[in-house]
């Protein structure tokens, strides 16, 4: 398992595929690769049990290497519980041959 903290910020509010950047300063890519979360499908399970299909994507800007966590469900509109600058943790997981990715609030 892996995991990071993130602000909801108003690409994952609103832009269509709702970005969640994997910071490598919180989790180094290797360790992403090791577990074998890069490249995958993943089930994300948002803070009151909301469903949602992603993929973990990776790509390289000016800055070098990064990894996303994408949504690519058919209704991506997020709950409206989830709020500019909400702090949350996103646990990755990889569990019976499936991706994981639980969104909660941090404590």
């Amino acid at each position: 398992m892996a995991s990071f903290e993130f602000t909801a910020n108003q690409s994952f509010l609103h832009a269509s595929g709702h970005p969640i950047t994997i910071p490598k300063s919180q989790l180094a890519y290797d360790e992403l690769r090791s577990l074998g979360l890069d490249h995958k499908h993943v089930v994300v399970t948002l803070p009151r049990g909301e469903r949602y299909e992603a993929e973990i994507y990776h790509g390289t800007a000016g800055y070098g290497e990064y990894y996303q966590l994408r949504f690519t469900s058919g209704s991506r509109s997020l709950p409206s519980y989830l709020k500019l600058n909400d702090r949350l943790i996103v646990l990755l997981e990889k569990a019976a041959g499936r991706s994981h990715a639980t969104v909660e609030y941090r404590a």
